[in-house]
């Protein structure tokens, strides 16, 4: 289990990841990935996206040309963070 979990990613542009009180591939409190892309979307008006599963307690998602954020709280499928650092194991 790790408090806090921290990557950054280049593919077309900059992602970063953040995750709270993680056990890796079960649960994270908290997953929240923001990016930039390299090529934008072509949508005049922002999307904001806000969901409640049962996978995630909640989630919601802002996007708007380049810039995207994500956040799930009580997420039960979080992102491998491993698999973005080049040491994943199957």
């Amino acid at each position: 289990m790790k408090l806090f979990d921290f990557e950054k990613y280049y593919d077309y542009g900059w992602e970063f990841f953040f995750q709270a009180l993680t056990i890796p591939k079960k649960f994270a409190l908290l997953d929240i990935s923001i990016q930039w892309d390299d090529y934008g979307r072509d949508e005049i008006f922002p999307a904001f996206y806000f969901s409640i599963g049962p996978l995630r307690l909640c989630a919601f998602s802002f996007r708007w040309g380049r810039f995207e954020i994500q956040c799930d709280i009580i997420d039960f499928r979080p992102r491998d963070l491993e698999w973005y650092r080049g040491t994943y194991d199957e």
